[in-house]
């Protein structure tokens, strides 16, 4: 083979396998049905926390860093109707967080932290999209099967509780 067909021969080949990385990188898990919606999550209309919601954040809460473990309302809530997968991925997973989709099997959630105290909760993820941010939305969990939303603000990243207190504390955007 002369040098210029070898050539060739090599940068096809260098080609085909790139190709092929890619397309394996893509999905991991094989499973590349589109993620389905998440049930609406209806927050009251609160235009900045007040009293009761600066001190939403007090006590000791149990923090959590796999969606899986979200208190049972608060997971459904994050699942995709008619499914059961999470439209909120772990910390350092892969998610969407532009608004351009690559992928419809990833989420456009992910999981910063959450924590659970009594009958509270807090999630507080990064949203992808157009504007990516990052969020905390406050539930009641009245019972082992219902939640109630509270609140949904704009604040983070946080790196914990504490500065998710202050965060909020500060004036976290509704």
């Amino acid at each position: 083979m002369t040098k210029p067909k070898r050539r060739v021969g090599i940068i096809v080949v260098i080609f085909i396998v790139g190709f092929g990385a890619a397309l394996l990188s893509r999905g991991g898990n094989g499973n590349h049905k589109p993620l389905g919606k998440s049930p609406l999550i209806q927050f009251a209309t609160i235009s900045a926390p007040d009293e009761r919601l600066l001190e939403f954040l007090d006590g000791d809460f149990r923090l959590i860093k796999d969606v899986q473990s979200l208190p049972v309302p608060i997971l459904k809530a994050y699942t995709e109707t008619g499914g059961s997968r999470p439209v909120m991925a772990n910390p350092g997973e892969r998610f969407e967080a532009t608004d351009v989709i690559r992928d419809e099997s990833l989420p456009q959630k992910r999981l910063v932290f959450a924590g659970v105290s009594g009958s509270k909760c807090f999630v507080h993820y990064e949203q992808g999209g157009r504007g990516h941010s990052f969020r905390v939305a406050f539930f009641e969990i009245p019972s082992a099967e219902k939640m109630k939303p509270i609140w949904l603000g704009y604040c983070g990243p946080a790196k914990d509780v504490s500065d998710l207190r202050s965060q909020v504390r500060a004036g976290c955007l509704h």
